[in-house]
């Protein structure tokens, strides 16, 4: 999760790229679940009560056939709509089973994930939220700092009437400014291999 540009496509691309380099091979599919309708997603019942499948359904099965336990990935790409996200609930609990219209159910197995790569949790349920592990992808403003150091200024000194509040005041005073001058006076040296 995090704002457009932070970064989130290029981490799990490296993510893929590293595993590579340990002879793992990651299959994975990326799609934007918003370009379709809910029911070209899941799939719908025909008039004739013939089931047509939906990308997101055809997808899951194949990767659910394949006899490879290579890890298969499925990232949504796309902000999250109300219309289909709440039918991943099912997928995303202990159960592990993509629910149908049609009452076929797909599992999600050991070695399959679902990545969702959004924006914001704005239109999401906390049954939603509490089922997922969120990475939040810092932009530029040092959200992600702050959160850390509120986070932990709030576990450490909750109860201190003046180390918490300096303690602040110094992260806040320091902390930006020398996270600035590594960004543009110190060079990292990364081992290529």
């Amino acid at each position: 999760m995090g704002p457009p540009g932070a970064g989130k496509t290029q981490t799990w691309k490296t993510l893929i790229k590293s595993n590579e380099k340990i002879q793992k091979k990651i299959d994975y599919v990326d799609i934007d679940p918003k370009v379709l309708h809910s029911r070209d997603l899941y799939g719908y019942m025909l008039p004739s009560k013939e089931w047509k499948d939906g990308l997101l359904s055809k997808l899951l099965r194949t990767y659910s056939e394949m006899e490879s336990t290579n890890p298969k990935w499925l990232i949504l790409d796309g902000d999250l709509d109300a219309n289909w996200i709440e039918s991943m609930n099912s997928v995303m609990d202990d159960n592990k089973i993509l629910t149908l219209a049609n009452n076929e159910r797909i599992p999600l197995k050991s070695h399959m994930r679902m990545i969702f790569e959004i924006r914001d949790l704005k239109y999401s349920t906390p049954a939603t939220v509490s089922r997922a592990g969120i990475l939040y992808i810092s932009d530029d403003y040092g959200h992600q700092w702050r959160s850390f150091v509120k986070s932990w200024i709030d576990q450490n000194y909750a109860g201190e009437k003046e180390t918490g509040p300096n303690l602040q005041k110094l992260f806040d005073r320091y902390i930006e400014p020398t996270l600035n001058y590594i960004k543009k006076a110190c060079k990292f040296n990364v081992p290529v291999t």
